[in-house]
């Protein structure tokens, strides 16, 4: 009986969150016709599909080391490992995945903050190109090798031609880049969806955050500019997290992120603040699609409570928050563990679901062609 009891309420309440996520889905996309949703896009959204063989969706690139998938560490966490063990950072401690408190170790190792956000980049663009087989890949390898100082990360992708997806599968930042949206929030330290946009016919503008300063050193195209007023053809792109361009604006390791919200908070420049108006009203009346993040993870936690810090919880659009679902024997009770999660992103004024990231995307284009042609 108790059995039968429980078993009718996990019913009943998946039954009422998969008519809520419907709702809401539909909702989101009458906010996208007119223009009023924000994708939020985390670092590792493209990092994974980098690092992960062509065609598939867990497994890291050839001639990455192989973990055992009992960890349960995404790629990103796996590339974490590798620059934790590696002779230029040697770190001691054994939760060598958070990357936010190796960056911590290698900042107070080397006493250079900026350099060490740097090493981050460079070990990032070493891996990828010593990861690269075949004797047709040889000569474009070495000529990276002796630009790497000069070129970023994002172009290194571009010229080994990163991502690669088989079987006709589309991209699923080009997808995003389709919408007909103003304004793109991601926490990439690289160009990547700036390149989407481009892909798509578009004219996108970086922006970033100079958290810690610096914004008259940045090139001109980079300089806030509180005049500028995003739209569906010149998009905004605001690097929330930084630009690989500018290591000084990086939020890598745990004291950057304390740092960073420190700084939000402090700002009292009413003109042209560190997070500008446009942002900022965004952030507080429009619909957020929050991708790719891991609740763990120092960057969602920190992201969310910036977010929070603008919206008003009883008068805000609802958003969705989409993660990957987690390998349940790990974390315990499945059913506790939902309601907890659920619970308390209700409680901000977003709707929460475990699935795979890129396979949302895809259903929300195609869910998206679909409306659009009704509404023609």
């Amino acid at each position: 009986m108790r059995f039968n009891r429980r078993f009718a309420t996990a019913k009943e309440r998946l039954a009422k969150e998969s008519l809520i996520k419907a709702d809401l889905l539909e909702n989101i996309l009458v906010h996208m016709n007119q223009g009023e949703v924000v994708p939020i896009i985390s670092n590792s959204f493209r990092i994974e599909q980098i690092f992960q063989e062509e065609g598939e969706t867990a497994e890291p690139i050839a001639n990455a080391p192989q973990y055992d998938h009992n960890n349960d560490l995404t790629i990103e966490e796996q590339l974490t490992k590798e620059w934790a063990e590696s002779e230029d950072v040697d770190y001691p401690m054994p939760d060598k995945y958070n990357l936010a408190r190796i960056a911590q170790y290698h900042s107070v190792e080397t006493k250079d903050n900026i350099q060490a956000r740097a090493d981050y980049i460079n070990f990032l663009k070493k891996f990828l190109l010593a990861s690269q087989d075949g004797e047709e890949s040889v000569h474009l390898v070495n000529t990276l090798y002796r630009q790497i100082k000069e070129l970023p990360f994002s172009e290194i992708v571009r010229q080994l031609d990163y991502p690669r997806f088989s079987g006709g599968v589309e991209d699923p930042l080009r997808l995003l880049a389709r919408f007909p949206l103003p304004i793109y929030i991601t926490t990439s330290y690289y160009d990547f969806l700036e390149r989407a946009l481009e892909a798509e016919g578009k004219n996108p503008r970086t922006q970033i955050c100079f958290w810690s300063g610096g914004s008259s050193i940045a090139k001109t195209q980079h300089r806030p500019d509180p005049e500028f007023m995003p739209t569906p053809i010149s998009p905004a792109v605001y690097h929330l997290f930084g630009l690989e361009d500018y290591p000084q604006t990086l939020v890598l390791s745990e004291d950057d992120y304390i740092n960073f919200l420190i700084s939000i908070a402090e700002d009292t420049n009413t003109q042209n603040p560190i997070v500008p108006l446009t942002l900022r009203g965004s952030l507080a009346d429009r619909r957020l699609l929050l991708l790719g993040y891991q609740l763990r993870d120092w960057d969602f936690r920190v992201l969310f409570r910036f977010i929070l810090k603008f919206r008003n919880e009883k008068s805000a659009p609802r958003g969705m928050v989409i993660q990957l679902k987690p390998d349940w024997k790990r974390i315990g009770d499945e059913e506790k563990s939902r309601k907890y999660l659920s619970d308390y992103f209700d409680g901000k004024a977003f709707h929460f679901e475990w699935t795979d990231t890129e396979s949302f995307v895809r259903k929300l284009w195609r869910e998206w062609d679909k409306y659009r042609h009704t509404q023609a």
